[in-house]
């Protein structure tokens, strides 16, 4: 085996203190002054870790072997349970980056980088608070929308951290009871991607990727029970109907069941595409649309809403004010469905991108856009509307901080900003900030 080049940093075992943590749920450390990223810590413990060989950089990326001092907060690994009999111990995945930590105390982590993002890029000087979820406890069995993937024997698993890896599992991490209760070391998916679930009251749906053996499908819609449709790329050849197309996403065909799942928040119904964008967390509908609702004057005339997805915010907010209803989302079946959830109110949407569309006159400006933000265009068109609130909901701290600063700067002021642990036991979290001018 030849030397490493004089580029290559050979993989070292460090003794490490942690220091504090990092967005994307790692902690730091340092090593003869160099910054060192590192996996299944806790800011205040002492740990052997083994960092990744690779091209020098301005810092190292490492993963705990050995907990030397442990931190009063750490617990047992969550991960653990999902794994298949015989596994390794350590062929842990990605996506529970706090499993191992108390999950009162994870929250406290998010806040602290959370107020970190916030001063460091956006050079605002604030402490936000990280709630749990309604009636949270555990940290799991939240999540009503999940992606497995699926190995070359057909098998369901997670990709490992920082790999292309997959781990096979008993059942989908996080995964509302519904999902949880699929057992996966049963099925078989010969030749398919991967696998998604989707869960809304008291139906779901099956969506499987890729070129999949037909008997793979057929095995699927025998061991789901009847609550669940089952859907499949229409390549595959199989299905009776098409579902329609989703951006980035092969057209549908439907092997049972239905293409449209029905979600019900304050006693209105929303149709959303089994495959379509829908808040994650089983609370997170009803505490985020109350949130910005709770912004909102009775006063209110006009709503304009972005990235308005099938609706959910900015509905749920012109339902509340009796307000007119602009809404914008770059999906057309979204859009489609959106028209659909608005009955009774005086509104109109269009399939656009954000920052696109024009904005009419407005009085509350709603949006929730992807983890990339808004960015510089729709921060622009915002300061240029005629808008004095605006309610921007965020699952990005880092982006959310750099937008914020524009719109400060724009003549915005900051009048309440609230973070939500709506993604327990990952590094993600959501927040709510209200501005006005």
């Amino acid at each position: 085996m030849s030397a490493p080049s004089a580029e290559e940093i050979p993989a070292m075992d460090l003794t490490l203190h942690i220091e504090s943590p990092a967005a994307g749920g790692s902690s730091i450390a340092r090593h003869e002054g160099q910054v060192v990223f590192v996996t299944g810590a806790i800011p205040g413990e002492t740990v052997r870790a083994r960092t990744e060989a690779g091209p020098k950089a301005k810092f190292l990326r490492a993963d705990v072997t050995e907990v030397l001092d442990a931190s009063e907060f750490r617990v047992d690994d969550r991960r653990s349970q999902f794994l298949t009999e015989g596994a390794d111990a350590g062929a842990l995945f990605g996506g529970m980056e706090f499993a191992h930590v108390d999950l009162a105390h994870s929250r406290e982590l998010k806040a602290e980088v959370l107020r970190d993002q916030l001063s460091r890029i956006g050079h605002i000087d604030r402490s936000v608070e990280v709630a749990a979820a309604p009636g949270e406890t555990t940290g799991l069995n939240w999540r009503t929308r999940v992606q497995l993937a699926v190995d070359g024997n057909g098998r369901l698993g997670m990709l490992a951290p920082r790999s292309h890896d997959i781990v096979p599992l008993t059942a989908a991490p996080l995964a509302t009871s519904a999902i949880a209760e699929v057992a996966l070391s049963s099925l078989r998916l010969p030749g398919a991607d991967r696998l998604e679930f989707a869960w809304a009251g008291d139906r779901g749906a099956a969506i499987v990727r890729g070129d999949c053996d037909p008997s793979g499908l057929s095995e699927l819609a025998q061991i789901l029970p009847s609550q669940w449709s089952v859907l499949a790329d229409a390549r595959n050849g199989t299905g009776r109907k098409g579902a329609g197309t989703k951006g980035g996403h092969s057209k549908l065909a439907v092997v049972r069941g239905e293409d449209q799942l029905i979600e019900t928040v304050s006693g209105r119904d929303y149709r959303v595409a089994a495959d379509g964008f829908w808040q994650v967390h089983e609370q997170s509908p009803g505490l985020l649309s109350k949130k910005v609702n709770s912004a909102l004057s009775d006063q209110t005339q006009m709503i304009t809403d972005l990235y308005c997805g099938v609706g959910l915010l900015g509905i749920s907010a012109a339902t509340a004010t009796g307000a007119r209803l602009y809404g914008v989302e770059g999906a057309k079946s979204a859009i489609e469905n959106a028209k659909v959830n608005a009955k009774g109110l005086t509104a109109n949407f269009d399939a656009s991108r954000a920052d696109r569309a024009k904005i009419p006159n407005s009085d509350v400006i709603i949006l929730d856009p992807p983890r990339a933000g808004a960015g510089k265009a729709v921060t622009r068109a915002l300061i240029e509307s005629s808008a004095t609130t605006i309610v921007y909901v965020s699952c990005d701290a880092a982006t959310l901080a750099r937008d914020l600063a524009v719109l400060v700067n724009g003549g915005f002021a900051i009048d309440s900003l609230s973070g939500f642990d709506l993604f327990p036991l990952t590094s993600h979290v959501e927040t709510v900030t209200v501005l006005r001018r």
